[in-house]
């Protein structure tokens, strides 16, 4: 199980992204959505949490969508991490899925412009605090 948002608060969002502004314009207990200003366009971060769906094909669709998907490991809970980028903008994307029994939970973090921090450190970082909260 686990808590809304993966049991991440505003502020560690905001402290981890390095964006000032974010409100949380999506809270219900599957998932997460922060944006900037409370607006679509910008940068926006999420967490999901899929029940009795296979990673599978997520990490399927990931394959078909971005630059890079590997396998990733945290906590003792394997999964996959997929990387985006943008001409302009490099990696500018990073989702973290990690599987969980008969489910997984995702996080997504997509910059919109430079300066950024790594987006792959906060997705991996988020997983890490979500499945330390996850009981």
């Amino acid at each position: 199980m686990f808590p809304q948002c993966g049991g991440i608060n505003d502020q560690t969002v905001a402290q981890l992204t390095k964006v000032s502004g974010l409100n949380n314009t999506a809270r219900n207990s599957v998932g997460c959505q922060w944006l900037a200003g409370g607006g679509i366009l910008g940068p926006h971060f999420s967490f999901s949490w899929y029940r009795g769906s296979p990673i599978g094909r997520e990490r399927k669709t990931e394959e078909l969508s971005r630059a890079s998907v590997d396998d990733i490991n945290i906590n003792g809970h394997s999964g996959f991490i997929a990387v985006g980028n943008e001409p302009n903008l490099g990696d500018s994307l990073c989702e973290v899925g990690i599987q969980f029994q008969d489910d997984f939970i995702e996080w997504s973090i997509s910059f919109s412009q430079k300066p950024f921090p790594p987006p792959c450190d906060i997705a991996k970082e988020l997983a890490r605090q979500s499945i330390a909260n996850s009981k």
